[in-house]
């Protein structure tokens, strides 16, 4: 089978694991970057002597995933330890961030995230910790700006779930003449919550918000399946069923047109808040050695500046992003308050 958020444009411009020799991947967890030669890193530690646990918070297979596997796959490279990747899916990322935050700080339990969850449970009050505040920050590696909303097309092998839209100028009459009855895929406290939230007000419809499971493979399925009508996912994980003919682009959530999707933004379409990107993240627990986060991250830099990853990344429409924990500090709070206010309206 194949495979599987202006309210202002400001938000938006504002805005895997040791795999040598192994390109498997288990449900659970997998090694990446094992052996090497470290790099010259600054920080005044011996750190890593041993392997370190990456947790992040959403299944095998998906963007997180993905770009995560690709970067340990090189820092454990550059740095000469394992990185294991753990996928804990659970709350939209609640599970993964507070099992790291419950582990040691001393550097080998760290946690990859990404904004889009993160930023708006924060802004949306769904989590009893802060993002900002209860982890430390190490650095920025990645942006995906693809963000795209489909649905099944007419023609296809799921055509029986069809409502028969074949732009975004149906599916808004259809959910004007319907109202409450277009059914949109949410996670609530995630970026299908804030986008979804920011299309019913900005073309003045309402949707059925209905909750499938925050992983982008079970989502898929319910939107394949007839359970929902209207999905919310970055690009890559619907580019084949779009050039299969499956299922039909209604518009891509840039603040751009993004090189290689030749599909219009909600921009282009006159929704000029439905903007969103997602910045790929690391974390540690609060209190972990400065040092360590400082080699880290600069070892993160290096990786993040080799053409090999943002080759990566560009077959997935995604690109390279380093940010480091000060800039982190500072833009974070910033986008959650600017969150805050969108969804205040």
């Amino acid at each position: 089978m194949k495979k599987y958020l202006s309210f202002a444009l400001a938000l938006a411009m504002f805005c895997t694991v040791v795999l040598t020799g192994c390109g498997s991947q288990s449900s659970g967890s997998s090694t990446a970057g094992a052996s090497g030669v470290a790099s010259a890193a600054s920080g005044d530690t011996d750190w890593p002597t041993g392997t370190v646990t990456v947790t992040l918070p959403y299944s095998a297979g998906g963007d997180t995933d993905t770009y995560c596997r690709a970067l340990f796959q090189r820092v454990g490279e550059k740095l000469g330890q394992t990185f294991v990747v753990t996928n804990l899916t659970g709350g939209s990322g609640v599970v993964a961030a507070k099992e790291v935050m419950s582990k040691k700080n001393d550097g080998y339990n760290l946690l990859f995230t990404h904004t889009g969850a993160a930023l708006v449970q924060e802004a949306t009050g769904t989590v009893d910790f802060s993002y900002t505040e209860d982890f430390a920050n190490c650095c920025t590696v990645a942006i995906d700006q693809t963000y795209s909303l489909v649905a099944v097309a007419q023609g296809g092998e799921y055509g029986q779930y069809s409502r028969g839209w074949e732009t975004l100028k149906d599916m808004i009459a259809d959910a004007k003449t319907n109202p409450g009855v277009v059914r949109y895929s949410t996670v609530f406290g995630s970026t299908t919550q804030y986008v979804g939230q920011m299309l019913e007000r900005d073309a003045d419809v309402t949707f059925d918000n209905i909750d499938v499971g925050s992983d982008s493979a079970t989502r898929m399925a319910a939107l394949l399946g007839g359970q929902v009508d209207l999905l919310a996912v970055n690009y890559m994980n619907v580019k084949d069923y779009i050039e299969s003919g499956d299922l039909v682009c209604l518009g891509v959530m840039a603040a751009e047109p993004v090189d290689s999707i030749d599909f219009p933004t909600f921009v282009e379409q006159g929704y000029a808040n439905v903007v969103t990107a997602k910045k790929y993240e690391i974390k540690f627990p609060k209190g972990t050695d400065q040092a360590i986060i400082d080699k880290l991250s600069d070892a993160c830099e290096e990786v993040v500046s080799d053409p090999s990853f943002a080759d990566v990344l560009a077959s997935y429409f995604a690109k390279p992003l380093y940010r480091d924990a000060a800039t982190m500090n500072t833009e974070d709070p910033a986008e959650v308050e600017m969150l805050k206010a969108g969804l205040a309206g």
